[in-house]
């Protein structure tokens, strides 16, 4: 038998999903959660063969949680769900480890060939974003229009990034270390699936992440 855990905000999504797998006896819903804190005490008990984790759960960011899950429990496989076609996010989203990527209106047939593909030890990307990322690799660029959250601790440390300031004049307005300042730049230009920090500040500028 092969069990399911199921992380995401929306109820629907997660009756949708549970309801789908309730009557294939090979398959059994541990849990079905709306929330990160709940879904790390659950997890705590018991890791699912598979988790379908949102990637933005109620002003949470799902691929951080997903880093975590992986380093914590790396046997459990993780399919990120999302509504976001957005093909920055599916390649952050395979660097934070993630197993699979599918639309939340993805098929049913989908979902079973996602759960068939990881747990053979391989990723699975729905076929719709796959041509997203060929037509972005032929030129044909996409907007994208989804921003993970970003922390508070992260957005001071962007606006001083923005104000030129440098790793040791962060750290000393912050009362940070250098290498705890260096590790957050290196999540926000992760996190944001820029290059470098031109990219962040170009990126911040662009899409205004420092207003409220």
């Amino acid at each position: 038998m092969i069990t399911i855990g199921i992380v995401d905000d929306h109820g629907i999504v997660l009756q949708g999903v549970s309801n789908m797998f309730a009557p294939k006896k090979e398959f059994s819903v541990r849990f079905a959660i709306n929330n990160l804190t709940e879904a790390g005490k659950a997890l705590e008990e018991e890791q699912p063969q598979v988790l379908f984790l949102d990637i933005n759960i109620k002003g949470d960011d799902g691929l951080d949680a997903l880093k975590i899950y992986k380093k914590k429990y790396p046997a459990m496989k993780v399919i990120m769900l999302t509504s976001f076609e957005e093909t920055a996010l599916v390649k952050t989203a395979i660097r934070n480890g993630a197993d699979g990527y599918l639309l939340k209106d993805a098929s049913e047939q989908d979902f079973l060939a996602a759960i068939d593909t990881v747990l053979k030890g391989e990723q699975y990307i729905q076929k719709s974003m796959q041509d997203l990322m060929l037509k972005e690799a032929m030129g044909q660029k996409k907007d994208n229009s989804y921003i993970p959250k970003l922390t508070r601790r992260e957005k001071e440390i962007l606006q001083l990034i923005i104000d030129e300031k440098t790793t040791q004049e962060i750290a000393d307005t912050l009362f940070l270390s250098v290498s705890t300042v260096e590790t957050h730049r290196m999540n926000l230009i992760s996190k944001l699936g820029v290059k470098n920090v031109a990219g962040l500040v170009k990126l911040t500028l662009e899409r205004g992440l420092l207003k409220d």
